[in-house]
């Protein structure tokens, strides 16, 4: 069999420099791992894992390397303490869901968190590295002769001092200068010294100190304008942005002495303060043609430009009064504007006919995954998060999925979700079930973004989530109204979704001591199952609810310990439930008397050593599979003996870390997920009672934290869903080919 990636939901870390755009990609840090967003086909395409923390900083290489190419090279650093130098290795025959770019070097920095970082290739074809760690130290690097390794240039100690940011810059006559973005309101500059070097070991040497700010430095930026001055931009905690000109002519010299600064040849001229933001700068980026992009935790995003003596506001960018968390870091490339938030989300504008136009944004958890569900028919996934937000993802247009709806954005980490007929529920850490119901805002979205369509007489049109509450309320109101008017792309942004697309809550459901652990409804009945954390008999009970009158139906105790999940069988007439005590339980569905319902156990068991996380059916529920943090997963086939339903192990399959998930498609392929992230697919023969593996996703191409959630799609069976705990959402398509794929 072989795999293709049909969706990646991943969003960039909510970091200041971990952003980089082209004129036909966005790359970005998400978690620990490095993802390409193809602003043609305008998706995710490839994710590459390659850090052992959560990415802090990408940024492109400078070069002053004639036969360079632009965007040849990539530094990036983590919290783990790595620090990377890729290299582009695109050709014309590349997959689209390959990662463009391959470590070219790895550098452990003293088991350190690094913050920031930058790169310059020299004339030479060698790379200068530097980055800071998190206590505020800085180191260099260069690579050897051969660029197979970084040899450590220097350590720069700042004593009781902070750097925010720092980056190189090669002026046209050959000198290369290190800017410091300092939490003492000043700019320190070292200079490239090549005098004295052995071994091209070369050194920094302190030259200058540029002081403007009235509070900590935290982003700085170059440009080399067409005349040969080059503008150093640096922006403050002070609201304010401060423009330092270099230049050789003797004009620019100023009638106050202590205004003017020498280093080497340039004359370095404070040239203006720029005012027009409320909050921290936290991103500056100078576009070719001079102009100068900045991002504010204000939520703006300005484009300002020169007019003879003074700096004008061109264009203003992002929202104002909106619900999406200010900017942390913003791009301009060409006649595009790339920026990330304080939530992941990364909206994209486009300059078209004279106007800057917003195209669909980059969404998805920024904390990890805990649940998953696709619903009845196929249409669409629910995902639910630590992130406190539940989210609908679907098909747009043929070869794209996107986020088209936000349910529930609550104020408690939520654990556990699935679909009733159109509803959903979902379960958090607040130790009770809530149940919403779509809007015809979502509707429209599914219709024109799906192509599908779904009558919904009675719906409301919008809701929201008023002040200091957790339940979302209907809002028909005009402005929802005209909501429905705007064109899809517009709706696909990250303020209208996370503002406009909440369902309306329909139901609460008390009954719990502790957090919800997991949820199971019933594909035929009006049935919802849950159960809690628990660490004592008495609280470990499953309770059954009707979702047609919403009421307690009753409690269920036998495990020991919290279950960990639960499952009715296809046909509705089983419940599968797997708990930390090491054991499983099959439930009959029962009818009662009262036109109610009632659940019974048959059978119990197990020979797992170990906690269990994953309990699932067969499309036939004709065998389940368990998996355990033994490491095991075991198929239990059913038997009658003496007219008893019985299940026994009928195969047992040992991995190399804990089974974390677990699916079954019609064709009997089992989809196995790992704690590590990675993916596996078996061909289960019930007949030969053969277990043959048939494809390996490693951790680039699925997850690289434990895979949380595995589903196939109930309308099509090559469709297989995964959530992890790395906060990514991924859709694969899978085909047969005859031959063992690792991936």
């Amino acid at each position: 069999m072989e795999a293709r990636v049909e969706y990646i939901s991943a969003v960039c870390n909510c970091t200041y420099n971990c952003l980089e755009v082209t004129d036909s990609f966005v790359l970005f840090g998400t978690n620990k791992a490095l993802a390409i967003y193809d602003l043609d086909e305008e998706k995710v395409t490839s994710t590459y894992f390659c850090h052992e923390g959560r990415v802090n900083c990408v940024r492109f290489v400078k070069t002053v390397y004639a036969n360079s190419q632009p965007f040849e090279f990539v530094v990036s650093c983590c919290a783990g303490g790595r620090l990377i130098l890729l290299e582009n290795c695109e050709t014309p025959s590349s997959k689209k869901d390959v990662f463009k770019y391959k470590p070219l070097v790895t550098q452990q920095v003293n088991g350190r968190c690094n913050t920031v970082c930058d790169g310059i290739q020299l004339e030479d074809g060698t790379f200068i590295l530097g980055c800071i760690t998190a206590e505020s130290e800085i180191f260099m690097y260069s690579t050897n002769q051969t660029g197979s390794e970084l040899v450590l240039l220097q350590e720069i100690r700042l004593n009781r001092s902070l750097a925010n940011d720092l980056a190189f810059h090669a002026f046209e006559d050959g000198n290369i200068i290190l800017a410091l973005a300092m939490d003492t309101g000043a700019v320190a500059l070292y200079d490239l010294d090549k005098s004295n070097c052995t071994d091209n070991l070369f050194k920094f040497v302190p030259v200058l100190t540029l002081q403007k700010h009235e509070d900590w430095v935290r982003c700085l930026d170059f440009v080399t304008l067409e005349t040969g001055d080059t503008l150093l931009a640096t922006g403050g905690q002070d609201s304010f942005i401060a423009v330092w000109k270099f230049s050789k002519s003797k004009s620019d010299q100023s009638s106050f002495e202590f205004q003017v600064h020498q280093y080497k040849d340039y004359n370095v001229v404070f040239d203006s303060m720029i005012i027009g933001h409320e909050g921290w700068i936290n991103s500056l980026h100078w576009n070719f043609e001079g102009e100068l992009l900045s991002c504010s935790s204000d939520q703006s995003i300005i484009i300002w430009e020169n007019l003879g003596d003074i700096w004008m506001e061109k264009d203003r960018l992002g929202v104002t009064g909106g619900m999406v968390p200010g900017g942390c870091c913003a791009k301009y490339f060409s006649n595009r504007v790339v920026s990330s938030g304080f939530q992941g989300a990364v909206q994209i504008w486009n300059y078209v006919e004279s106007q800057w136009q917003l195209r669909p944004s980059i969404t998805g958890h920024f904390r990890p995954i805990s649940d998953m569900d696709y619903d009845c028919h196929g249409n669409y996934v629910v995902t639910t998060s630590e992130d406190q937000t539940t989210r609908i993802h679907a098909p747009w247009g043929k070869t794209r999925w996107h986020e088209i709806s936000r349910p529930q954005i609550h104020g408690h980490d939520l654990f556990a979700c699935r679909t009733i007929g159109e509803m959903i529920v979902s379960g958090a850490e607040e130790k009770i079930l809530r149940a919403f119901q779509p809007t015809e805002i979502f509707y429209t979205n599914l219709q024109d973004a799906s192509g599908i369509r779904v009558e919904h007489a009675n719906a409301a049109k919008a809701a929201f989530l008023p002040s200091l509450g957790l339940s979302n309320i209907t809002e028909d109101t005009q402005t929802a109204a005209i909501s429905l008017d705007l064109p899809l792309e517009s709706r696909l942004d990250e303020d209208f979704i996370r503002s406009q697309t909440l369902w309306l809550e329909v139901s609460k459901l008390y009954g719990h001591v502790f957090e919800i652990a997991c949820i199971a409804t019933s594909p035929v009945d009006p049935l919802i199952a849950s159960a809690s954390q628990a660490t004592k008999h008495q609280f470990a009970a499953i309770i059954l609810w009707c979702s047609k009158r919403w009421k307690n139906l009753g409690e269920f105790p036998h495990h020991k310990l919290n279950v960990t999940g639960m499952e009715f069988s296809p046909d509705g007439s089983r419940l599968l439930s797997v708990s930390r005590d090491r054991t499983w339980v099959v439930w009959k569905v029962m009818k009662t008397e009262a036109d109610d319902f009632k659940i019974e156990m048959i059978d119990n068991g197990s020979i797992h050593t170990r906690a269990l996380w994953v309990g699932t059916w067969s499309p036939r529920s004709n065998f389940f599979v368990t998996g355990a943090r033994d490491k095991k997963l075991i198929i239990w086939g059913c038997t009658n003996k003496d007219g008893n339903e019985k299940y026994e192990p009928a195969i047992t399959e040992t991995f190399s870390s804990s089974v974390s998930g677990a699916a079954v498609n019609s064709d009997n392929v089992i989809a196995i997920g790992l704690e590590t992230g990675e993916v596996e697919l078996f061909q289960y023969d019930q007949d030969n009672s053969s277990f043959k593996n048939v494809l390996k996703l490693d951790c680039s191409y699925a997850h690289h934290d434990t895979v949380k959630r595995l589903r196939f799609n109930p309308s099509k069976k090559s469709q297989l869903a995964s959530a992890g705990a790395d906060n990514i959402f991924k859709i694969f398509e899978i085909a047969n080919s005859g031959t063992i794929q690792i991936i």
